[in-house]
């Protein structure tokens, strides 16, 4: 028998929109780094181990998705971005077949804040997304969570509750 877990997008997470059901290619042509902190953990359990990886990814995607799922499976249906994590090793689930992805440790990031109000951006070092959202609530300005440098993309709430996206010219 083989152990593994499922993830899935947490949708909480800043760009959530834009990497879920996206294939690994998409994302990273939009220039998203993908972090274990943007997904959560709907499932665990164990499968009987096929003859290589590859029929043992194919094997667990089958189970979630034909028939019924197991009671205690807490996801929508296996799907493009969900990853499997089996031996140690993360597969992000694609358009065909998976792709093998390497998640670095969670470490302190440098963050783009977009000001609406001044339309000036800064950048400020934060461990995790909650300490930058109490840093925001704290300034109580027209300020969100905006994206990491090394991402194209970003999104801010306007100060009529819109959220909008921006992308960046630099």
């Amino acid at each position: 028998m083989k152990h593994y877990s499922v993830l899935q997008v947490n949708e909480e997470t800043a760009n959530a929109r834009y990497i879920m059901f996206s294939s690994y290619e998409l994302v990273k042509k939009m220039g998203i780094t993908l972090t274990l902190d943007m997904y959560k953990k709907v499932y665990e359990g164990d499968i009987e181990e096929a003859e290589n990886t590859a029929e043992t990814l194919d094997a667990i995607f089958v189970k979630l998705n034909v028939g019924r799922k197991p009671e205690d499976y807490k996801g929508h249906s296996l799907s493009v971005s969900d990853i499997i994590v089996m031996d140690g090793k993360y597969y992000y689930v694609n358009g065909i077949g998976y792709v093998e992805v390497k998640f670095k440790p969670n470490t302190p990031k440098t963050i783009l804040i977009f000001n609406e109000r001044t339309m000036k951006r800064e950048r400020k070092n934060f461990k995790t997304e909650d300490e930058a959202n109490a840093y925001y609530e704290r300034k109580k300005s027209r300020v969100t969570l905006a994206c990491e440098p090394s991402e194209r993309v970003f999104s801010y709430v306007n100060e009529w509750g819109n959220r909008m996206l921006v992308q960046k010219m630099y």
